[in-house]
């Protein structure tokens, strides 16, 4: 062998001799002694809980033969409970599903009176006005947002009314008879539906 051949591989035999050396070194400065355990709990978290039960209070609206005439044909009552532990509001909005309306257009009315009973957050609005309902099948009517304030003590109560009329017009009705109205109330959380 040459001088040259032994002199590169001292070199290099120096070079991988002086890098396990410093990784080896290396490892050294992250050796980490522990001493002492925990033998019980020290963390402690708990999830916040935000909660709406819908109770529908008043009897299924079920009305048979109905005619026209200015009082309600039925009333359906329904309260929302919110209970809330976290920092954010609980949102919810209020829809009237229409499954069948075969009605003549805007026959059927609605009316919705709310009552924030606790005073906590706000209740989707009253709407005093007689509001017709269109004929059609598989339609969403929203009735409005409302939120309850957080945190909660305890439960909070928003109270609401449906009234569903069948308006005298003064005018013969008689192309509504034996026609069919199906429907239900929806609650749905989340944020507010915008453009209501």
């Amino acid at each position: 062998m040459s001088d040259k051949k032994i002199t590169i591989i001292t070199i290099v035999s120096m070079m991988v001799s002086l890098l396990l050396i410093t990784i080896g070194l290396s490892f050294a400065y992250f050796t980490a002694n522990i001493t002492g355990t925990e033998n019980s709990t020290t963390i402690n978290v708990t999830g916040g809980v935000m909660t709406i039960h819908y109770d529908s209070i008043g009897q299924e609206i079920e009305a048979f033969n109905i005619r026209p005439d200015d009082n309600p044909f039925g009333t359906k009552t329904f309260t929302l409970t919110g209970t809330n532990t976290t920092t954010n509001n609980m949102e919810y909005h209020i829809l009237l599903i229409v499954e069948e309306n075969s009605f003549s257009e805007n026959a059927l009315k609605y009316k919705l009176s709310s009552t924030n009973t606790d005073d906590n957050g706000e209740v989707a609005p009253s709407i005093e006005e007689l509001t017709g309902i269109p004929t059609g099948d598989n339609q969403e009517i929203f009735l409005g947002n409302a939120h309850f304030s957080s945190p909660t003590e305890g439960n909070k109560v928003h109270t609401y009314i449906l009234e569903m009329h069948f308006p005298d017009t003064g005018l013969p009705q008689d192309d509504d008879q034996g026609k069919i109205f199906k429907a239900y109330i929806d609650i749905r959380e989340g944020n507010k539906i915008e453009g209501y």
